[in-house]
């Protein structure tokens, strides 16, 4: 607990806030079927219920993605589920669930092409989920960065280095379902 305490000093400390005006103003996301949104008691849930205005990088039928609001890179995305999934401890290794992250890791990887192709050409960026307890919302989302090498050093090798206790790479979560 201390750890993630001083861990959150230093981000507000040292960390640098990127902003970026690509995407646009988003405020209705079409439900999918069997979704409702108002069960959803998150900001994510507002989010989607169009109760709070975001920039949005992108939606399929199962996703929605929008720019996090303390952005920590140029491009710093949230990719989120429409369904309300706590977090990834609560996906298993059914087909569903890792195809959903495969479907949140490909919804990343275009935004970053889009938005930040150099940034994708040169594979420099950072695809990331928190591990609970240190998610800051109760709904998983993907953090998308890029381009990794302009960001901080205290969020690129702390608050986002993969393999540690409180974040993993995409890559890790779609590994550790398929065992």
């Amino acid at each position: 607990f201390k750890l993630l305490m001083f861990i959150k000093f230093l981000t507000t400390l040292l960390a640098t806030t990127h902003h970026v005006d690509d995407g646009e103003l988003h405020t209705q996301i079409t439900s999918p079927p069997n979704v409702n949104f108002v069960n959803n008691p998150t900001v994510f849930g507002q989010i989607l219920r169009g109760e709070l205005p975001v920039v949005s990088y992108g939606e399929t039928e199962t996703l929605f993605a929008f720019r996090d609001k303390t952005p920590r890179a140029p491009l710093h995305a949230l990719v989120i589920p429409k369904r309300h999934i706590p977090t990834i401890k609560n996906l298993n290794s059914s087909q569903e669930d890792v195809a959903l992250i495969k479907e949140m890791s490909e919804l990343a990887l275009s935004i970053i092409r889009e938005h930040e192709h150099e940034a994708f050409r040169n594979n420099d960026y950072l695809l990331r989920y928190h591990i609970p307890p240190y998610n800051s919302v109760d709904h998983l989302h993907l953090h998308v960065l890029a381009p990794a090498s302009k960001m901080s050093f205290i969020m690129k090798f702390g608050k986002y280095l993969e393999g540690t206790l409180w974040c993993q790479s995409d890559r890790y979560v779609i590994d550790k379902l398929n065992k």
